[in-house]
């Protein structure tokens, strides 16, 4: 009883010192994640822009270009229309680390994908230095975000740390440490500060069962409307206006059980949380291609900052049980339901790319990318000290990313041969968790063309190593749990031209 009267005193010292916390977004860790979600994008565009790994910056003629360099449409000598159905297959493995005999979990999900649609209309202007003035609409997936995370396995330490090290930094919130703060007996205190049931002698290195699951679902998607011109055929311009949308919902289940009592006093607890994101931006795209032979193409483009609104909802759910003197005691706990507004401006990115012309044999392509996902920032109404914060945060955290891109097309009349080949640097500063420096893709493809109907297909391979942790503080990720995703992704595409 002494032990429930001294964590009734302390929860009366929260309440007094947690109501500044009681409306504030979600804590700053979090914003380096949201920042990557925002600004590790990729086109997906028609199947012929998909099995050349994207690099058809330069080369143009395909409607996907308008996301990548508006310049392209510019080639266009009749108008074109076109659809992409497809499916994403997701393998994902992932291990506990740390623990004694925990194993691999295997996850697989597919799913149905309807990631590019497009028309231009070309038109001629009857100019003898302006041979082209057309207009395209084109809606293209950016990033798909639905996975399934799943792993179990044993290991020392207990959610309950990163809980005592928040409060031990004065670190003070209704979505985790107040939960804890309102369940009596689960937080301590003495001389030294806050402690738990873990930080007992008795308890230190004892090793809990831990479980969770991560279910992700969702994507980020682009309308752009866009022109462009040809000059003398000498040279191009294109000009596009960007829409992106994005539509993204989180879920986490956390548990862990004391089921070999070597923490004194804990049961269990579990931790789980509920993240929807939706929203839309604007930007600006501006790109040129040179022709400066018959056969060489250069390229350029520059991307404006998208500038977002986003609906962020996030609640939590924290329950903690133990046992003193015979007697289990504990219980659970829901947060407020916080939904709040905030606003979100990318970086800059800039393209640069090169295309080599076999007449009509086929072609080579590369293109790079670049943007320095630092320059993120992030800013809430009323909430002034949270975006320094989370600011700071991301320009601790981030760095620049660059993508190469090289690719190209064996033209077999009517058949048609694609194959590319991606990289992409991860924009992590510190990659503490054996996660991949480089993210590498594979693609390739086939199609038919005859007359005005046209119809291509693709494959894309992607496998990334990473880790995912169930919680974490400023100061250290409590878990590590490493990850393997293998994903397939299939494009179709069915277009008509030249109406």
């Amino acid at each position: 009883m002494t032990r429930l009267l001294l964590t009734s005193l302390l929860f009366l010292t929260f309440l007094c010192t947690s109501v500044r916390a009681q409306t504030e977004p979600r804590t700053l860790p979090v914003r380096v994640t949201d920042a990557l979600r925002f600004g590790q994008t990729d086109v997906f565009g028609s199947a012929r822009f998909f099995g050349t790994g994207g690099s058809m910056t330069a080369i143009g003629v395909d409607g996907s270009t308008l996301h990548t360099n508006p310049a392209g449409i510019g080639w266009n000598r009749f108008s074109a229309a076109q659809i992409t159905p497809g499916f994403a297959l997701n393998n994902l493995t992932a291990r506990l680390r740390n623990g004694t005999g925990n194993e691999d979990t295997d996850e697989t999900k597919g799913t149905f994908v309807v990631p590019s649609a497009n028309i231009v209309w070309a038109s001629d202007t009857r100019s003898i230095n302006w041979s082209t003035f057309n207009f395209g609409i084109s809606y293209t997936r950016l990033a798909d975000f639905n996975e399934t995370i799943e792993y179990s396995g044993r290991s020392e330490g207990g959610i309950i740390d990163a809980i005592v090290e928040d409060l031990n930094d004065g670190i003070f919130d209704d979505f985790r440490a107040g939960l804890a703060e309102r369940i009596p007996g689960v937080i301590q205190e003495d001389d030294l500060g806050f402690f738990s049931d873990f930080d007992l002698e008795s308890s230190l290195g004892g090793e809990v069962r831990r479980q969770g699951r991560v279910e992700r679902t969702g994507s980020l998607n682009e309308i752009a409307l866009g022109f462009g011109g040809n000059y003398m055929e000498k040279v191009l311009w294109g000009f596009t206006i960007g829409i992106p949308v994005i539509d993204f919902t989180e879920t986490k289940i956390y548990d862990e059980i004391d089921d070999q009592d070597e923490i004194t006093f804990f049961d269990n607890a579990g931790f789980d949380e509920l993240l929807e994101l939706s929203g839309s931006g604007v930007n600006f795209k501006l790109g040129v291609i040179g022709r400066p032979t018959d056969n060489i193409r250069l390229s350029a483009a520059v991307h404006s900052p998208t500038f977002w609104t986003v609906d962020e909802v996030y609640e939590t759910t924290f329950e903690y049980n133990y046992t003193d003197n015979g007697v289990g005691l504990g219980g659970t706990e829901l947060s407020p339901r916080s939904e709040s507004t905030y606003n979100l401006r990318t970086p800059w990115k800039f393209y640069v790319g090169g295309g080599y012309l076999f007449r009509d044999k086929g072609f080579l392509s590369v293109d790079l990318d670049y943007s320095n996902l630092a320059g993120t920032s992030f800013s809430f109404d009323d909430f002034a000290t949270v975006d320094e914060a989370s600011n700071a945060d991301v320009d601790r955290e981030l760095k620049g990313m660059l993508g190469v891109r090289v690719g190209g097309e064996l033209n077999l009349k009517p058949f048609q041969v694609r194959a590319g080949v991606g990289y992409r640097q991860n924009p992590v500063v510190n990659l503490r968790n054996d996660e991949d420096e480089a993210f590498l893709s594979l693609s390739g493809g086939l199609g038919y063309s005859s007359g005005k109907f046209f119809i291509d297909g693709a494959l894309r391979l992607e496998d990334v190593n990473s880790y995912y942790s169930p919680y974490s503080t400023f100061a250290f990720d409590g878990q590590v749990v490493d990850t393997n995703r293998s994903r397939i992704t299939g494009l179709v595409t069915v277009g008509f031209r030249g109406f």
